[in-house]
């Protein structure tokens, strides 16, 4: 009996115990939920912000460099790639065109997605007029910057059935080609700009459906963080230039070693 009576004891300690162990539990999982969506609502309010403040309307006409420059002071972020990603959201965010353009990222590379139906005219390589007002709100954004910017011209996997017999391959390049040349236009040095045209090896999805192609038949923009001198460093010329081919050894322009005159 006295036994029975400790464990009845015993009981409402555990019970209690529990009871605090799931609600920590609860508290942690709610935590990291809100830590994923600290820098979501943090651009939201930026912009609802802005939105109240200067009258500006989704789609509509508004002052772009000043409200960018807002932004960019709004969030100060750590580099320049961060910081145009994020005016990048909001730009979206205010056009209306979340769900249309795929923002992406992965370390020191940035992704803008722009499906080829709003930057072109059907079964063209023209940009369009929709596609020509969103690019130039863009080039506000990226203008002034350093960073390197690869443009990707994407296809989905069906042949081409273009009436001047390009393939895919062309398109997917002049697609890029057109959009770089547009940049280049808005006030964006060339120098930093490279075109790739990708064809259809490079999908996001399958192409099952006819959504599916949609989305595949892109251009991406992807902003490349990595410090770029790599690529500038002077070559030493204290050694010969030589270049070594399976075991064969050339000499790359080299002076005349006989007597110099």
């Amino acid at each position: 009996m006295p036994r029975r009576q400790k464990e009845e004891q015993e009981s409402p300690g555990i019970v209690v115990l529990y009871t605090a162990l799931m609600i920590l539990l609860l508290a942690f999982f709610i935590l990291l939920n809100s830590m994923s969506q600290v820098e979501e609502a943090r651009v939201k309010a930026v912009f609802q912000s802005l939105v109240g403040t200067f009258g500006l309307t989704p789609g509509g006409s508004s002052p772009m460099p000043s409200v960018l420059q807002l932004t960019k002071s709004a969030t100060a972020p750590i580099n320049p790639v961060d910081q145009d990603y994020l005016a990048l959201r909001g730009l979206v965010q205010l056009e209306g065109l979340e769900g249309k353009i795929r923002l992406l990222r992965s370390g020191a590379m940035k992704t803008a997605m722009l499906p080829d139906y709003l930057l072109f005219k059907t079964d063209s390589d023209e940009i369009s007029p929709q596609g020509k007002a969103f690019l130039s709100k863009l080039a506000q954004v990226i203008k002034d910057r350093e960073y390197r910017i690869s443009v990707r011209g994407n296809t989905d996997d069906a042949p081409s059935q273009r009436t001047d017999g390009k393939d895919n391959w062309a398109i997917s390049a002049d697609r890029a080609l057109a959009v770089v040349r547009y940049l280049v236009s808005q006030g964006i040095d060339p120098k930093r700009l490279a075109a790739f045209g990708l064809a259809g090896f490079d999908p996001t999805v399958s192409n099952d459906t006819y959504q599916h192609r949609r989305m595949n038949n892109r251009v991406e923009l992807v902003f490349d963080a990595r410090d770029a001198s790599r690529w500038l460093v002077p070559e030493d010329q204290t050694k010969e230039r030589k270049l070594d081919f399976k075991g064969f050894s050339f000499d790359l322009l080299g002076e005349d070693k006989g007597e110099k005159k």
